[in-house]
């Protein structure tokens, strides 16, 4: 049933004008972007790795937003659709009809890191870190995601609501997004300095910052940055399951 639901969710994400349009908008940003960087006076003279840099962020970002947005409806879509019920009273279970979405809002983020694969290729030639930007891309792109993916179908589960999850979600990527961008001479406090190292967006920048200007592509050399990914995808893994049991307490799923 999870292959099922799974397979259901892709049809819906890839084959679809709408979901292509994700695909081609992300296309676009990275054309745009890549074009700047090429023209611009300013941006042309940053180093190559500090470029490559502005990519990464800019490509991770963009997938943190679309796949945002796609998650907030993924759920909340079959209440509102009234295809919830039917598909309760089918043999589905609560971690089937879970994981099956969950596993399609990442195959969202897997098509949009291919879209980013060419730009990628092209941006690094020559640095000698085109495996390793490949690699953590994909790696903290993959964990922040995931985390982000899970706290959003918690809140699902809670509001089953289209509108009231996707102004949540947006809200919190907000808060999370806009201290990341800040430069470090503006976290100068304490309290700034703490939710830095928390901030799971924050973390992923400052990974990509430290394997791609100061050449520390080790897992252990990043592993302060990793260390708070982790922790935020049990956190948010958490609160799902948390949401799941609620939301089977109330007796809308009879079955296990």
């Amino acid at each position: 049933m999870f292959k099922h639901i799974w397979k259901k969710e892709i049809r819906g994400e890839l084959y679809t004008w709408k979901s292509m349009l994700w695909l081609v908008i992300a296309s676009l940003l990275f054309s745009f972007t890549s074009y700047l960087l090429l023209t611009n006076k300013e941006l042309s003279l940053l180093d190559q790795t500090e470029l490559m840099l502005l990519l990464g962020q800019i490509a991770i970002g963009v997938a943190l937003l679309i796949v945002a947005i796609d998650a907030s409806s993924i759920i909340t879509a079959e209440f509102e659709k009234e295809t919830a019920e039917s598909l309760f009273l089918s043999p589905l279970s609560i971690k089937d009809f879970i994981f099956g979405k969950f596993f399609a809002s990442l195959t969202l983020w897997a098509a949009i890191f291919i879209v980013s694969l060419p730009y990628i290729v092209v941006a690094s030639s020559g640095s000698g870190l085109t495996f390793a930007f490949i690699g953590y891309v994909a790696l903290l792109g993959t964990l922040c995601i995931a985390g982000l993916i899970a706290l959003i179908f918690g809140i699902s589960l809670i509001y089953r609501s289209t509108k009231n999850t996707l102004t949540t979600s947006l809200v919190t990527l907000i808060i999370l997004v806009t201290p990341a961008l800040f430069s470090s001479t503006l976290k100068n406090n304490a309290p700034s300095q703490f939710f830095s190292k928390i901030n799971p967006v924050d973390n992923v920048f400052a990974s990509l910052d430290n394997v791609l200007v100061d050449y520390k592509t080790a897992i252990l050399g990043n592993w302060k940055f990793l260390l708070p990914l982790i922790i935020f995808c049990l956190l948010t893994i958490g609160f799902l399951t948390f949401a799941a049991k609620r939301f089977k307490n109330r007796e809308i799923i009879k079955n296990d």
